[in-house]
């Protein structure tokens, strides 16, 4: 339950009223604008590098590499701080703070006369940013339980579709403003979908602070319950593996597919990216209401883990650009359909009135996947591609024993009642 102004109760949102409906719509089209917006000017960041004045490409790209770091290091710092203060201020509020931020850190990028200030820009927008844990947040606490994971299923698939749309809008943009114009576009998206939701989304309901133990101590807002710790941490885990290797993958296949055929890399890097876009966005979104239902997550996660172990082998034995562009789109569809799953899991190990907390610590988890994603590419290209697959394909397949083994499904429940961490028996 969560205490409204004034002590009063109120239990999460009643399944059969339709307004959650066009919550998660209005929630979802922010994650997708916020997703387009950026992700349609950051893959031409090096080029733009070079029109400031960086001497070569491996200086555009050794920028880029420091403001990332940058952005890291930031999101790693403030992720969980935003995730108490939403807990105590409200999650709309947060996702509305993101997303009108994202503009002014965005414009910051538009405006930099120096290769080094990228860094400055990235940085804003590891502190001030990150839309998308504060749309899954507020998702989770806008619809019945009973909808979370089709919910959250359609605001993960908008966000894919973003980043699959984003760089082709933006190639266009940058053709016809220039960077420095198309980088100004992005900028105007975040504060025009946050508007819509300021209007169109509901207030979330704030729950209250823990009552102080000993006189003359502060209330304060515990974030968890202790029987969560192992359960909640492994969810975090799978979130945190989910993402580095996601990002992974997309860092060496443009060397793989080289090394199947130099001529055609970049062109047919091109293609599976949109391909294993489009297939990400179809996954969370089908997979999400057909496959990944209450009761049977531990045995839906358990599967799609093993099937990417086996489908990054594939990639390890892949001679011809066909075979790897088909295993690639696999692993991008697997990995994109855990993840509503896995948010559903981070919700449900914890109240409704903690979830904001939740959601940051796993938005700093996100921030370290970032970080680990291009050292693992680093590392595997100085070694061996093949022997990379092949490690990356073991350890997807003991994360699919893992999850088999340990991991426990929270009931989820209409009505709220049941206590985070409390087993669904027929999932066990």
């Amino acid at each position: 339950m969560i205490a409204r102004p004034g002590g009063e109760a109120a239990t999460e949102p009643a399944p059969e009223d339709g307004a959650y409906w066009r919550t998660t719509l209005s929630i979802a089209a922010a994650a997708g604008v916020g997703s387009l917006s950026f992700s349609f000017w950051w893959p031409f960041v090096p080029l733009f590098l070079l029109d400031l004045g960086a001497k070569s490409d491996a200086e555009a790209v050794f920028w880029v590499s420091v403001a990332s770091v940058a952005q890291g290091v930031t999101r790693l710092v403030s992720g969980p701080v935003w995730g108490v203060l939403s807990d105590r201020l409200g999650r709309k509020i947060m996702l509305l703070r993101a997303l009108y931020f994202g503009t002014g850190t965005t414009l910051i990028a538009a405006l930099i006369s120096e290769p080094w200030q990228i860094a400055i820009a990235f940085g804003f927008q590891g502190v001030f940013s990150g839309f998308i844990p504060a749309s899954v947040a507020l998702t989770s606490v806008s619809v019945p339980d009973s909808r979370l994971n089709s919910s959250l299923s359609i605001v993960t698939g908008a966000q894919y579709l973003g980043n699959t749309l984003g760089p082709a809008i933006g190639a266009g943009l940058a053709l016809a403003l220039g960077y420095r114009g198309a980088i100004l576009v992005a900028a105007l998206l975040p504060s025009l979908i946050a508007t819509v939701v300021l209007f169109v989304v509901p207030e979330d309901l704030v729950g209250p602070a823990a009552r102080p133990t000993t006189p003359g101590e502060k209330p304060k807002l515990e974030p968890f319950s202790k029987s969560l710790s192992f359960q909640f941490a492994l969810v975090i885990f799978l979130y945190f593996l989910l993402f580095a290797l996601t990002l992974l993958l997309r860092q060496v296949t443009p060397i793989a597919l080289k090394s199947i055929d130099s001529e055609g890399a970049v062109a047919i890097s091109g293609l599976a990216f949109t391909l294993g876009g489009l297939a990400s966005a179809l996954a969370v979104v089908v997979a999400g209401r057909k496959f990944f239902r209450p009761g049977r997550l531990r045995s839906a996660l358990a599967i799609c883990a093993a099937l990417t172990g086996g489908a990054h082998l594939l990639l390890a034995l892949a001679d011809t650009v066909p075979l790897y562009v088909v295993a690639f789109c696999l692993i991008s569809l697997l990995e994109a359909a855990m993840i509503p799953a896995t948010n559903t899991l981070i919700a449900a190990n914890v109240s409704r009135e903690r979830r904001g907390t939740a959601f940051g610590v796993a938005g700093s988890a996100q921030a370290i996947a970032f970080m680990a994603g291009p050292i693992g590419a680093a590392l595997f290209a100085a070694v061996s591609l093949d022997l990379g697959f092949v490690v990356i394909g073991g350890l997807f397949l003991g994360l699919g024993a893992l999850l088999l083994v340990k991991l426990r499904e929270p009931a989820l429940s209409s009505s709220d009642r049941t206590e985070p961490g409390a087993s669904v028996d027929k999932a066990l």
